[in-house]
């Protein structure tokens, strides 16, 4: 057993369906989904044409840092922390690195001669003129955290991870080992994701990752890629216990080394990452689990043969959803964002359905929640979160006794 608990004291988040936790939560309960088409730029040829976009924030400037400070703050204030002695106090978020906006890349290949060929010495002459156009901040992964660790005067440990789609998971999982090796009393933390632009589609869309269909639905038969989201969910750990009625009580972590970007199809890694959160825990049964559910075909398949391997036929006692489908995949965010519904499920017993999730694949054999949320109690869940490059991250969270 863990000797030092760590305590969920709050949570918040901003999302495509609400711009606080509790108004996105109603929405996810109710089924609903933020995904539609791209309006923000055009999308002509693009292979996929859709996306859960924050429509109500800006694009200009950092937008990471916007929805991280919203998120934040919500969790802070629910947390009723008070003061906290600086060096006692962490950050850590999960990442992705942050994109110049395309007038400034413009801007910066016309300076280097605006041909098929980077003109370094033509750069260079006009390098001092295109200093203005190009905030280097909006690029670093670390930016954002540093930027909470002034505004919340936190001096104790500040770390940015960035491992895809398993930072936000991992961030939390850091910031849970920090408190119990003694590291900060109070640690800010959570993910990130803001890649709704057309890098991230064209990327993603080369390599065969995104819907063709338009529809997120994980674990369903006609499922055939992801669909990407946006937002920022943050949470606030502690030692102390205050108010809090939810304890983050095991991590586990584990690499695939497989292949960049598909996953160990035996789900040997993912497997490892839940075994050793559940043993973290000294668990050996959950009553939800929020699962990583990207609506790829092999992810979902692969995730839903480690869920068997993990518990066997004690799964079916338990409750399994996606919020994928409802909110699209955040990346560096999306662990973040299971972390929150797997709080909602033990402090509120509100399990959440996958969204689109109408003819559950026979490979993906589990005890899904359709349609709308399930009210149950729950007193231990499950959020698991697998990367690309097979860097696995899985969460274990109790009710507190």
């Amino acid at each position: 057993m863990t000797a030092v608990p760590v305590y969920v004291r709050g949570v918040g988040a901003v999302t495509a369906l609400g711009d606080n936790w509790p108004a996105s939560l109603r929405a996810l309960a109710d089924g609903r989904s933020a995904v539609g088409p791209v309006l923000g730029f055009d999308v002509t040829h693009f292979p996929s044409t859709v996306a859960a976009a924050i429509a109500s924030f800006p694009h200009e400037g950092d937008r990471r840092l916007a929805l991280v400070r919203q998120a934040a703050r919500e969790a802070w204030e629910a947390s009723g922390v008070g003061a906290v002695e600086p060096a006692r106090l962490g950050i850590f978020l999960g990442a992705e690195s942050g994109r110049a906006p395309f007038a400034t890349l413009h801007a910066l290949t016309r300076g280097a001669g605006g041909g098929t060929r980077f003109d370094h010495a033509q750069f260079g002459v006009n390098a001092g003129a295109l200093v203005a156009e190009f905030d280097a901040s909006i690029i670093s992964p670390a930016a954002v955290t540093s930027a909470l660790a002034r505004e919340y005067g936190a001096h104790g440990p500040a770390v940015t991870i960035s491992l895809a789609c398993s930072s936000g998971a991992s961030a939390i999982a850091e910031a849970a080992r920090a408190i119990r090796l003694g590291v900060c009393d109070v640690a800010l933390c959570g993910g990130v994701g803001a890649d709704v632009d057309p890098m991230m589609l064209a990327g993603f869309g080369r390599i065969g990752a995104l819907t063709a269909r338009g529809v997120s639905c994980p674990f369903d038969l006609r499922r055939d890629g992801f669909v990407v989201g946006e937002g920022a969910a943050m949470v606030v750990l502690a030692r102390v216990r205050g108010t809090a009625t939810v304890e983050l009580a095991g991590e586990g972590r584990s690499l695939d080394a497989h292949h960049l970007t598909a996953p160990d199809p035996e789900g040997d890694g993912a497997a490892r990452a839940m075994r050793a959160a559940l043993d973290t825990a000294g668990m050996n049964r959950v009553g939800y689990i929020q699962a990583h559910g990207t609506s790829t075909p092999l992810n979902d398949a692969v995730e839903a043969l480690a869920l068997r391997r993990v518990f066997g036929r004690q799964l079916d006692t338990a409750l399994v959803s996606s919020v994928k489908g409802a909110l699209g995949h955040w990346i560096a965010g999306a662990g973040a964002l299971g972390f929150l519904c797997a709080h909602a499920a033990l402090e509120q017993g509100i399990v959440l359905p996958t969204a689109n999730l109408a003819e559950p694949d026979p490979a993906c054999d589990l005890p899904h929640v359709m349609g709308k949320a399930v009210t149950r109690q729950v007193d231990a869940a499950l959020v698991n979160a697998f990367a690309f490059g097979g860097a696995n991250c899985a969460l274990v969270a109790r009710r507190c006794a």
